[in-house]
């Protein structure tokens, strides 16, 4: 009576599905990492959410500000991926690797200035969208079944 004998069909994840929200979780996460940074380095004193960290002085500005130019820069190359997930995915792990390696570098080089919730939030953020885009990544290398 039911298709194939009444027997449940499991809900699949379709990789392009995943890889698509993948590019645009990325994209949008970004693109608010990048606004923020502007607003630093037009002299808001805010925390940057990457990691909590309060910096003050034109220095900081004008370093925050050319790193909020190449965030932007990432975030429309991550929706530009979500274009084509499939066969633009490689920017998820070249993404994935950068960010754990952002957690390694302030960790061996910046612990001594870095530290408190906002920097628990931001390597655990990094942390989880590195798996994320991993995951995305060879989840879409899988065979599909037919």
């Amino acid at each position: 009576m039911h298709g194939k004998s009444g027997a449940r069909q499991k809900m699949k994840l379709k990789p392009n599905s995943l890889l698509k929200f993948s590019f645009i979780l990325g994209a949008v996460i970004d693109g608010a990492i990048a606004i923020s940074w502007f607003f630093i380095a037009a002299g808001f004193t805010i925390p940057n959410i990457l990691n909590g960290h309060i910096g003050v002085g034109p220095d900081y500005q004008l370093a925050i500000y050319i790193a909020a130019m190449f965030m932007a820069g990432w975030a429309v190359l991550l929706a530009w991926g979500a274009i084509k997930p499939v066969e633009r995915r490689g920017l998820l792990l070249i993404t994935a690797g950068f960010l754990f390696l952002s957690i390694i570098v302030e960790l061996v080089y910046f612990s001594n200035i870095l530290g408190g919730i906002g920097f628990i939030f931001g390597v655990s953020k990094r942390l989880l969208l590195s798996l994320l885009f991993t995951g995305a990544y060879f989840y879409s290398l899988k065979p599909k079944e037919s």
